[in-house]
């Protein structure tokens, strides 16, 4: 393909809109297989070929049963429901084919291809039988149907990779398959030759009027429902709704486009997925692995954030199919460039960021005896903290990889600095914070970039504003998420103390398990803290908020470990003030030790504890 030239992908699937029609229509194998009408193409699937002869032998055998059925000679032969195939229309060039159609095949490739496979033993089979060439030839269109003047087509074709033996199968160039080396050749491959090779000794058993039965039947008799959604997205979705495609996600689809679609080149293709299936499996950073859902989450993040929009789940597929495009366009290169520019660099940094290991970072050789590196690891660990356990934040790490990315120069761009990247990641926090704590309705992206500056614009003063103002007044201590973030907080805050002691290292506390403590208990007695809080209705304004809280890494006495529920509360609730200080003067965590310094907890102290 020439530089600056569109490849054959120029026609993108349009966005998926509610209520778009599917055709259904319920036709004979003789009519799927008579003409160039429906030609199939599972190039862009990245599920291979995988029945054994344990699949094929049954779906004979089920043929065979119905085709000889008992039932009386004045009725007619009972049709036989091959289930419902799903096809996307694809591009068919008519000039150099003739009239026809092509199809991406979304359900169905393994009946498609078993039933060429069938088709094609019968062939061989007829052409040694005598005065059968005709049916030998009539098997042989069906499965290479000829145009007068037009380009040779298969009926079906694979990705290149498992297409070498049905190639030759379908074309009848059966002698080249002795010259192939099947244990070098994909499992897909195999599984084909082994099939075709089962049919063909199967139907050799068969006598000739038997043989001339059942492809009656076959063509005539067994039905499939041909199914054409306007779109790749229906299509997916009426896959999934007959429970099948389970562990068929989106970001397969995506894959499939990147790899075959828009990758011309094979050796290209196949290092493109071999990569891709390396990058996606089981994490295991060091060898640069950090699983499906990490890949899936990357691509989802770095579209949102260069298509500058809010991806819906349903269009998924289109929005990652048109961040695709954008950059194929914009710097005429292919989906294997595409890969290596823009899919692995983001979903290492993520994989990366969500396990917390940040010296795996690419930037992390530049921050050797950088007192700023360890304000980033701080900042980072907080907001991984967050956006790993709160869903309201999770959105966030849009624009966290967006830094990671810069501060790598993972896309040729220079590098950002690292005293950028932690005065960046300062605001980030605010961010995250402030939509774990307001949960704003709408996606707030739209202020994440401005384009003028090619700078990022997190958040403004007045957010800023409403942030402070919700620390003091939202009640951390009166829900599950209200407590992780308290946690996520406090051990931020912590941190922060931490370094500013001679500059004392924190990672200890991104380990260690971590428990969230009321000071003045939710159900305190009277008699233990009457004196400090006499007012309740003081008392019910602060002891959920953060000035109130601490955090403690110390385990439950063995005492307390059997203790039930409600004795703890109890036990808690008469405990007063000076018994709890013996318990924080030992604490790790500085801001809970300090309070051992502290004569007494009230109202008074609460607030300048808050303050500092």
């Amino acid at each position: 393909m020439a530089v600056g030239e569109l490849p054959f992908f120029a026609q993108m699937q349009p966005a998926p809109k509610e209520g778009t029609a599917s055709i259904t229509t319920r036709l004979p194998l003789g009519t799927i297989f008579e003409s160039r009408d429906y030609i199939f193409s599972t190039a862009t699937n990245v599920r291979s070929y995988e029945w054994t002869l344990k699949e094929a032998e049954e779906l004979l055998d089920d043929l065979l049963d119905a085709s000889s059925g008992i039932f009386p000679s004045d009725l007619p032969k009972q049709d036989y429901e091959l289930s419902q195939i799903v096809l996307v229309p694809m591009e068919w060039d008519r000039e150099l084919y003739g009239l026809g159609n092509r199809y991406d095949v979304h359900d169905g490739q393994q009946r498609l291809v078993t039933l060429c496979l069938l088709f094609a033993a019968l062939r061989e089979s007829f052409a040694n039988d005598e005065g059968m060439d005709d049916t030998a030839m009539e098997l042989a269109n069906m499965l290479n149907p000829p145009k007068v003047r037009k380009a040779d087509v298969v009926r079906i074709e694979l990705n290149k990779r498992d297409n070498e033996v049905l190639v030759h199968i379908l074309k009848n160039d059966l002698k080249e398959l002795d010259h192939l080396n099947l244990k070098k050749l994909t499992k897909a491959n195999q599984r084909i030759y082994e099939n075709y090779k089962q049919y063909v000794a199967r139907i050799d058993e068969m006598e000739k009027s038997e043989k001339v039965k059942f492809l009656d039947y076959l063509v005539e008799n067994v039905y499939m429902l041909v199914c054409i959604p306007e779109s790749a997205t229906i299509a997916r979705s009426l896959v999934m709704s007959q429970g099948k495609g389970k562990d068929n996600e989106p970001i397969d689809d995506f894959k499939g486009l990147v790899c075959f679609r828009y990758t011309s080149d094979e050796d290209n293709m196949y290092r493109t997925f071999d990569a891709w299936d390396k990058l996606a499996a089981v994490s295991d950073l060091d060898n640069g692995s950090v699983g499906r859902n990490t890949v899936s989450d990357a691509c989802l993040l770095r579209a949102t954030a260069e298509l500058r929009t809010k991806i819906r789940k349903r269009d998924q597929v289109y929005s990652l199919e048109r961040w695709l495009r954008m950059y194929v366009v914009e710097n005429k290169h292919e989906g294997h460039v595409f890969y290596k520019k823009k899919v692995e660099p983001a979903s290492l940094l993520l994989g990366q960021y969500r396990e917390g290991t940040f010296n795996l970072f690419g930037f992390y050789a530049r921050s050797k005896g950088a007192q700023v590196w360890k304000s980033i690891v701080m900042r980072l660990r907080f907001l991984r903290e967050l956006t790993n356990t709160i869903p309201a934040v999770k959105e966030v790490e849009v624009v966290v990889l967006e830094l990671l990315l810069r501060a790598g120069a993972s896309e040729g761009s220079k590098p950002m600095s690292l005293p950028d990247l932690d005065r960046y990641l300062h605001e980030v926090e605010q961010l995250a914070l402030w939509m774990a704590l307001v949960k704003p309705s709408a996606t707030y992206l739209d202020k994440i970039y401005d384009d003028k500056k090619n700078d990022i614009q997190v958040i403004s003063q007045e957010d800023k504003s409403s942030l402070r103002e919700a620390l003091v007044i939202t009640e951390f201590g009166s829900s599950a998420s209200g407590k992780k973030i308290a946690i996520a907080l406090l051990k931020r805050l912590n941190a922060f103390v931490l370094a500013q002691e001679d500059g004392k290292d924190d990672a200890i506390m991104s380990s260690m398990e971590t428990y969230l403590e009321s000071i003045l208990p939710i159900q305190g007695s009277k008699k233990a803290w009457g004196d400090s809080w006499p007012d309740p209705n003081e008392r019910d304004k602060w002891v959920n908020r953060l000035g109130n809280l601490a955090i403690l890494n110390s385990k439950a006495t063995a005492r307390e470990a059997k203790m039930a529920f409600a004795d703890k509360k109890k036990e808690e609730a008469k405990m007063a003030f000076a018994d709890k200080k013996k318990r924080y003067t030992n604490e790790i965590y500085p801001l809970t030790s300090k309070l051992a310094n502290m004569e007494e907890w009230n109202s008074t102290n609460l607030v300048k504890h808050l303050a500092s």
